[in-house]
């Protein structure tokens, strides 16, 4: 199931939409040919409703609705979390490339040049790593933080070897990097689980199920009911889609931030 919604997250917007919507709506047309066949198996035909209430439909569609609001607020506040963790870093960045105007010549330039090769490793091996949804400990992401690490070590060993008043700030600055960065890693591995994609499709065929049933008696209404629930949970399903994953798709957090320090 996680390989499928991967790959169709990777569509446009529309193409996530028009392949959600055509995957409920066969889905909603074998409901419906299940329930009329089993229902007249056992007799019910158009003649003799089932006496089924439209409380069975009312109930399986607040629990459904329940179950998307909870994966989807969850997801709303990784995105953003995403979004200001990816600021975080870059904002940090940005103040030790200014406080390091202050090191000695030799001293600010390395830790220039180390804030343009941890940008350039971020974009190259961070993000693309972030989008298999690599764990935070995978080695891919070992170079970037090494970058950060051995700048740190060397602010630390210059300010014990002369006055040096901006190693603390600079400190502070790469920690908050660091900080921000495994923030950035552990939302990339976020979304929603397997089980909350189960519960979503298992509560909305049990709804279009009762659904069925309880318009049996009368095809072109069953049809129309059904087509109409089917639109309205494939634009449910089409916006958890879209915001599933805070970096991948189209409107995913954006990597400008890192690769605007490429250009200090």
């Amino acid at each position: 199931m996680r390989a499928i919604v991967d790959w169709t997250q990777s569509l446009p917007l529309p193409g996530i939409f028009l392949m959600t919507f055509a995957v409920a709506l066969a889905g909603a047309l074998a409901i419906v040919v299940a329930v009329r066949v089993t229902l007249r198996l056992l007799g019910f035909g158009e003649d003799r409703p089932l006496a089924l209430r439209d409380a069975a439909v009312n109930t399986t569609s607040a629990i459904f609705a329940l179950t998307m609001a909870f994966s989807a607020a969850g997801i709303w506040q990784e995105s953003q979390q995403a979004h200001t963790a990816v600021q975080r870093e870059a904002n940090a960045l940005e103040n030790l490339y200014s406080i390091a105007a202050s090191f000695p010549l030799e001293l600010r330039e390395r830790t220039r040049a180390d804030i343009r090769a941890y940008a350039e490793q971020v974009l190259a091996g961070d993000w693309p790593a972030m989008l298999r949804r690599e764990h935070f400990d995978a080695k891919v992401y070992d170079q970037s933080e090494n970058i950060l690490v051995l700048l740190m070590e060397t602010i630390s060993r210059e300010a014990g070897t002369e006055s040096l008043p901006a190693a603390t700030p600079a400190i502070g600055q790469i920690v908050e990097a660091r900080s921000a960065r495994l923030q950035r890693i552990t939302l990339a591995t976020q979304g929603v689980t397997s089980a909350q994609w189960l519960a979503m499709i298992l509560l909305a065929s049990a709804a279009l199920t009762a659904l069925a049933m309880v318009h049996n008696h009368e095809l072109v209404s069953q049809l129309l009911a059904v087509g109409i629930y089917t639109a309205a949970a494939s634009a449910a399903f089409f916006v958890v889609l879209a915001h599933d994953r805070p970096f991948v798709g189209r409107i995913s957090v954006s990597s400008e931030p890192i690769s605007h320090l490429l250009g200090r």
